[in-house]
């Protein structure tokens, strides 16, 4: 049976978000949720879940590069647990390293919008682009990971 999946880069203004449906194992982009409203961001959630079955979600957990848990844990975690309250039984939250994740989707966008200037790359990042594309390199994370737990790796 094919699992669909969501990854999640959560931010207290964006939360960035991707998504892959089933077997295909092809990891896309979502439209990131803009709201300094927790409810509204949790519910906007909630709502995507439903919508495309979703079995399992990645959220990057913030850790720093000496391994310890960051300041913005705290953050993540109540996320978490509010949103764990909110989805329906069976769906699974799995934690993430992100370290690096954001910078990593900077580049990606430097590359491809190759005489991009810093005020271009500031209104990628106010429209949540490059949230949701560290949200993809996320959720490419967890699936990579999981397929080599699958193949005894």
């Amino acid at each position: 049976m094919a699992v669909n999946y969501l990854g999640i880069d959560y931010g207290s203004r964006r939360v960035g978000i991707s998504i892959c449906h089933g077997e295909v194992k092809l990891v896309l982009p979502m439209k990131a949720i803009v709201s300094k409203c927790y409810d509204e961001k949790v519910e906007k959630i909630y709502a995507t879940v439903e919508e495309n079955n979703i079995d399992e979600i990645a959220i990057g957990y913030p850790i720093n590069m000496d391994g310890t848990r960051s300041g913005k844990a705290k953050q993540v975690d109540r996320f978490i647990e509010v949103l764990s309250n909110r989805l329906p039984g069976g769906v699974r939250i799995n934690l993430v390293d992100e370290r690096l994740t954001s910078e990593q989707a900077i580049d990606e966008q430097k590359r491809f919008y190759t005489k991009q200037s810093a005020s271009r790359t500031r209104k990628r990042r106010n429209r949540g682009i490059i949230d949701s594309q560290a949200a993809m390199i996320i959720l490419e994370d967890f699936l990579r990971e999981l397929e080599l737990k699958n193949n005894g790796q």
